[in-house]
């Protein structure tokens, strides 16, 4: 397909079974990308293989069970293949194929604070402190969703009465209980009575469940909903996931619907969904990123004529209508891949990767885990769907450059923003941290050596006025020298470039030809880039790790005037600085700084001779023009 320069990307580790494929020259990124353009019925995967510097691939639909009826016809999936100048571009031209195909318009990306990793399910009470908290101190820089996760459930419905009970019969269950009616003693005043305070607060009420799942083994469940195994018996996964629900019976259908309104009904507009591979009738295979054969299409279906994709599609859409204005979160494909292509244009966030928990305590490998896995799809993010990588985790017991690293990569890659803190008991610095990365961009952020290591360190991402590069350090113990070509990364190789280092809260000395940083052992760089001019311009902000890409509106300079104006976004009780990079030595002078509104206040400082910081604040948020004017 391509000569022997070729190093395939293997988009789901080093797998022997994928949904799209890219091969490419890591020189010029020259290659070849195929992709699934449906799985409306079957799974369509790739088979890989280099050898003798030839790359081949064998594309292959897998349907488990497909009856075709005699002198009947049925469609099958349709595959895309193409040839790109760079492949980085095909990886995205494919999903906006996808994108069109299915007329994806999704969500608005939201800002989410998840339970689980801090308190599992939480309580009443916490979760009502931990809202009125954050509706004050986050809120109004983008966090908008309180979810609940896991342990809220109780193992039976309050008065549920079963002979088997009354006999003394004990419920054996596998993972978490799978019968979501009522609440344990930590929501004692029931689902609906927290939904009403998170509500209140004007924040979303966000709760975590697994709608294809049950418990064959507990008397509240009608045996007739399951899935079967050839023998008869409940297709049952002992692991985690419990009881695959047949979404082809009439009986599954009008369970589920119910499930659902319940859910709906309680207040909630937030779902994770959890246990999906259960609504394609698989095995977990947690963790995993790839495709097994051995059990897909194994279960008997109610009715024949449906596959198993379509049984779990059919899902799908029961909840997108029995639950029409609710975010709906797939958790996750780690579980099987099986549940990641079919799910396209019927979710709006997709957990990527596994759980990250142990990131809280510093542990690196979980630290860039939600990275890893961003990474390898992040052609997906914004488009199909919107990538959740897991949490971030500024809490005091997560190393500050690792706590940096988790939420500066989240923050260029624009993936979604979920943190898991009881955020009243965060240091000032490292509650700032998650201020700093709300909300996520939407702009198209890309890994600029995603060809050429398994491992991508270099990110870049911009827009009309300023250029963000983020350079991640994966070796926890070594530093990572950064030589990079201008023209590869991005910018004009021909062109001189100054910068301005987030966290290091300096300038960066100009540069041309090639990039050329030292990044510490475990930690990383976010730059802002602008090319080098004669006159003041901005180069970075304050109020977020992008540095103006979300709250910088406009820019202009006047030389008639000498003034730099501009137009920004501020949050009330922010410190909001403008930095401006200043050209020569002592040629230019701030004479003054407006804005205009009487209740804002300006400080300015220039500490040095190629930079001017100008501080405003209000009390409320609002956008602001502001101009400075030189001497």
């Amino acid at each position: 397909m391509i000569g022997s320069a070729v190093q395939p990307l293997h988009l789901f580790a080093k797998s022997a079974k994928h949904q799209m494929d890219g091969i490419a020259d890591p020189q010029t990124r020259h290659g070849v990308v195929c992709g699934w353009l449906t799985h409306d019925r079957g799974i369509g995967v790739f088979f890989p293989k280099a050898d003798s510097g030839v790359t081949e691939v064998n594309a292959q639909i897998d349907f488990g069970h497909y009856q075709v009826d005699p002198a009947k016809s049925r469609p099958t999936e349709t595959l895309l293949i193409g040839y790109f100048d760079d492949a980085r571009l095909g990886l995205e031209a494919y999903t906006d194929s996808i994108v069109k195909h299915l007329n994806i318009k999704l969500a608005e990306k939201p800002g989410v604070y998840c339970t689980w990793y801090h308190a599992g399910a939480s309580d009443e009470k916490k979760i009502a402190e931990n809202t009125k908290f954050a509706a004050r101190e986050l809120l109004p820089y983008g966090l908008s969703v309180m979810q609940i996760d896991d342990h809220w459930q109780a193992i039976l419905p309050k008065g549920f009465k079963h002979k088997s009970l009354e006999q003394g019969g004990k419920i054996k269950t596998t993972g978490p209980i799978k019968v979501f009616v009522d609440t344990k003693e930590n929501y004692s005043k029931g689902m609906a009575y927290t939904a009403d305070k998170i509500r209140s607060r004007g924040m979303v009420a966000g709760i975590w469940f697994m709608p294809f799942a049950g418990n064959f083994r507990s008397p509240y469940f009608d045996q007739e909903i399951f899935a079967k195994n050839p023998n008869g018996t409940p297709f049952h996964d002992e692991r985690w996931s419990g009881t695959c629900i047949d979404m082809t019976h009439p009986k599954a259908e009008r369970f589920v619907r119910d499930r659902v309104r319940r859910i709906y009904d309680w207040g909630y507009r937030y779902f994770k969904i959890d246990g999906m591979h259960t609504g394609v009738i698989t095995y977990n295979t947690y963790v995993n990123t790839s495709h097994g054969n051995k059990d897909f299409g194994r279960s008997r279906l109610h009715d024949p004529n449906m596959t198993h994709v379509e049984a779990y599609r059919k899902g799908l859409r029961i909840l997108r209508e029995e639950a029409p204005d609710t975010f709906i979160l797939g958790c996750n494909v780690s579980q099987n891949m099986r549940s990641m292509g079919p799910a396209f244009g019927m979710i709006d966030g997709m957990r990527v990767g596994p759980d990250n928990g142990a990131a809280a305590r510093g542990l690196w490998k979980q630290v860039t885990k939600g990275a890893w896995h961003g990474t390898n799809l992040y052609f997906l993010n914004g488009k199909v769907w919107h990538n959740d990588p897991d949490p971030v985790y500024p809490r005091a017991s997560n190393p500050i450059e690792k706590a940096r690293w988790m939420c500066s990569w989240m923050a260029m890659a624009g993936d979604m923003h979920t943190s898991s803190e009881q955020y009243s008991t965060l240091p000032p610095d490292r509650l700032d941290m998650i201020r700093r990365c709300l909300p996520s961009h939407n702009e198209q952020a890309r890994p600029v050596d995603l060809f050429e290591t398994n491992q991508p360190r270099i990110w870049f991402v911009r827009n009309d006025r300023v250029n963000l590069i983020g350079l991640f350090n994966w070796s926890e113990v070594e530093a990572d020298e950064v030589l990079y070509d201008l023209d590869k990364l991005g910018l004009d190789g021909d062109k001189t470039y100054v910068g301005f280092d987030y966290w290091a809260n300096e300038l960066v000395k100009p540069f041309a030809g090639q990039l050329k940083r030292t990044v510490a052992p475990g930690s990383c760089q976010i730059l802002a880039v602008r090319e080098k001019v004669e006159h003041p311009q901005l180069i970075s902000t304050s109020r977020h790790i992008t540095q103006g890409l979300i709250d910088v509106q406009d820019e202009e300079w006047n030389s008639t005037q000498r003034a730099l104006s501009g137009r920004s976004d501020l949050v009330g009780g922010d410190q909001y600085e403008l930095r401006i990079a200043i050209p020569g030595e002592g040629n230019w002078k701030i004479d003054k700084a407006v804005v205009a509104d009487a209740n804002c206040n300006i400080r300015v400082s220039a500490e040095r001779p190629n930079i001017a910081r100008v501080v405003i604040e209000t009390n409320e948020n609002r956008e602001v023009n502001w101009s400075v004017s030189f001497k």
